[in-house]
C-alpha cells in the first residue's frame, strides 16, 4: 500500500474516532451542562487557541515542512528536530506568560482558564509535526486513539451536573497533555540524541513567521467569532449555539481535511525535487476526492438539521439548526482552501499569497461580526464566517490557477453540485412530514447516500470508481 494511502487510512481511522467522540458525548453534555456552561467552555477554548497559535508563530507547519525537506538524511533530520524543539520551548515560555496575563484579566472565568492550562502546555510540547513530515502517522494516531477513549469514559463517569464544567475542561486538557507526552516514546526510531545549533533559533523563528502570518489571519475568522460573541453579547448561550453548529459542520469536514495533512509533506518533497507535473496530478486528484465528498455533505447537513437537533441536543439547543444551515457552505469552502492553502501554497513556500487571502478574509470577518452580532447574535457570526471563507477561497484559487491547471475541478463541481441538489430534493420530499427523531435522521442519511451513489454510478463518475478500486486493493492485501 502506498505511503499516502496508508497515512490517509491511519488519519481517517483517527478522524473517525474524533467524529464519534462528540457524536457520543454531545447529547449527554448538552443535557447535563446546558448551553450557558458549554458556552463558557467555547469561549475558554477559543481564547486558548488564539493565544497558542499566536505564540507558536506557525512552528508546527514550518516543522513538518522542514522535516519533509530533510527526512532522507538522518543527521540533518535530527539536528532540525532538536533545533525546532528548542525553539518551541522558548516560544512556549512566552506563550505561557501571555496566557497567565489573559487569565488574570478574565476574573469571571479565571478558574476555567487555570484548569485549561494543561491543554496550552500540550500545544507547546507537541512533537507530532515530525511524524506528519515523515509521513508516518501511526505512532501519533494510536496514542491519540487510546487517550480519546479514556476521555470519553471519564466524561460519562465524572461529569454528572452543571457544576461539573471544571471537571470536563480538566479532562480535555489532561487528555491532550497525556497524548502529546506519549508521542515522544516513538521518536528514537527516527531521531538521534539531542544536537544541533542553538544559534539557528532566530533563523527558524524568521522562517516560521512567514507561515505564522497567514495562520494568525486565518485564526481570526475561525476562532474570533466566539470571542466576539462573548464580548459583544455577554451571553454564553449565544457562544454555545454557534460553537455546536460549527462543531457539527466540522465533523464530516474533518475526514476531508485529513487529505491536506497527508498530502502537504508529499507535495513539499515533490517541490524540492522540482517535479511540477507530479504536483499538478496530486492536487487535481485531491481536489476531485474532496469535492466528491464535500458537496453531498454540505447539502446533507442542511437537510437534516431541522429534524436532527431537537432530539440530538434537546429543545434548549434548537437555534443550532438554523446556524448549521447558514454554516453548511463551509464544508465546500474549507475543503477547497485546504487543497490550495495547506497542500500547495504552504508546501511550496508561497506565503505572500496566503497572506493576501487570509488577511482579506480576517478583516472582512471582524467588520461583519461587529456589524451583525449586536443585532443577530450567533446568526450574524455564522454569516460573517461564511462570507470571509468565501473571500479567502476565491482569492487563493485566483492565484492557484495561474500556476497549476485546476480548471477540471470546475466541471467536477458542477456534476457533484447537481447530484447533491437532486439528493437534497429527494430527502426533503420523502421526510418533510416526519417528526424529529433518530428514525427520521437515519432514513434521511440512508436516502441521501443511496441517491447520491446511484447518480454517481449512473454518470460513471471517475472518482467513485477510483475509490472502489482502492477498496478492492486494500481487501486483497488483507
Amino acid at each position: 500500500m502506498g505511503r499516502i494511502t496508508r497515512n490517509y487510512l491511519y488519519n481517517a481511522a483517527y478522524q473517525l474516532l474524533v467524529i464519534l467522540t462528540p457524536i457520543i458525548t454531545a447529547p449527554y453534555l448538552a443535557r447535563v451542562l446546558g448551553a450557558d456552561q458549554l458556552g463558557i467552555y467555547g469561549y475558554v477554548n477559543s481564547s486558548g487557541n488564539i493565544i497558542t497559535t499566536c505564540s507558536l508563530l506557525g512552528i508546527f507547519a514550518y516543522g513538518n515542512r522542514q522535516t519533509a525537506y530533510v527526512r532522507d538524511n538522518k543527521q540533518e533530520l535530527t539536528e532540525t528536530f532538536w533545533e525546532i524543539e528548542f525553539t518551541r520551548l522558548l516560544l512556549g515560555i512566552f506563550g505561557t506568560a501571555v496566557y497567565v496575563l489573559y487569565t488574570l484579566i478574565n476574573k469571571d472565568f479565571r478558574l476555567f482558564f487555570i484548569l485549561y492550562y494543561p491543554y496550552i502546555l500540550a500545544q507547546f510540547i507537541d512533537c507530532t509535526w515530525v511524524y506528519v513530515g515523515l509521513e508516518d502517522m501511526r505512532p501519533a494516531v494510536i496514542k491519540n486513539f487510546v487517550t480519546r477513549v479514556l476521555n470519553v469514559i471519564g466524561i460519562f463517569v465524572l461529569v454528572k451536573k452543571k457544576e461539573d464544567l471544571w471537571i470536563y475542561i480538566l479532562l480535555l486538557a489532561l487528555t491532550a497533555l497525556t497524548t502529546n507526552i506519549a508521542a515522544y516514546s516513538q521518536l528514537g526510531k527516527y531521531i538521534g540524541r539531542p544536537c544541533g545549533n542553538i544559534r539557528r533559533f532566530t533563523a527558524h523563528i524568521r522562517s516560521s513567521i512567514f507561515l505564522f502570518l497567514p495562520q494568525v489571519a486565518a485564526l481570526f475568522y475561525l476562532q474570533v467569532d466566539k470571542v466576539m460573541l462573548q464580548w459583544i453579547t455577554g451571553a454564553s448561550n449565544q457562544v454555545s449555539f454557534y460553537d455546536h453548529a460549527e462543531k457539527l459542520i466540522n465533523i464530516p469536514l474533518s475526514l476531508i481535511s485529513v487529505m491536506s495533512t497527508v498530502m502537504m509533506p508529499r507535495i513539499a518533497n515533490e517541490f524540492k525535487n522540482n517535479n511540477r507535473e507530479q504536483i499538478e496530478i496530486l492536487l487535481n486528484k485531491a481536489g476531485r476526492f474532496a469535492l466528491f465528498a464535500a458537496f453531498p455533505m454540505m447539502f446533507g447537513l442542511a437537510c437534516i438539521a431541522g429534524q436532527f437537533i431537537p432530539w440530538y441536543l434537546g429543545a434548549e439547543f434548537a437555534p443550532v439548526a438554523s446556524a448549521m444551515v447558514v454554516l453548511s457552505p463551509i464544508v465546500i469552502l474549507n475543503s477547497l482552501s485546504g487543497i490550495s492553502g495547506q497542500q500547495y501554497f504552504t508546501a511550496t513556500n508561497q506565503i505572500k499569497i496566503l497572506m493576501r487571502a487570509y488577511v482579506s478574509a480576517a478583516v472582512l470577518n471582524v467588520i461583519v461580526n461587529a456589524i451583525l452580532i449586536p443585532g443577530h447574535g450567533y446568526m450574524g457570526a455564522a454569516v460573517a464566517t461564511v462570507g470571509s471563507s468565501l473571500v479567502s477561497t476565491v482569492l487563493q484559487y485566483f492565484y492557484l490557477n495561474r500556476q497549476v491547471k485546476v480548471t477540471g475541478l470546475i466541471k467536477c463541481s458542477l456534476r457533484y453540485l447537481a447530484a447533491s441538489a437532486a439528493m437534497a430534493i429527494c430527502i426533503y420530499l420523502t421526510t418533510r412530514r416526519m417528526p424529529a427523531g433518530v428514525r427520521t435522521t437515519a432514513v434521511q442519511i440512508v436516502i441521501g447516500i443511496a441517491v447520491y451513489m446511484f447518480l454517481m454510478m449512473l454518470i460513471k463518475d471517475q472518482t467513485l470508481f477510483e475509490l472502489l478500486r482502492k477498496v478492492r486493493i486494500v481487501k486483497k492485501r488483507e
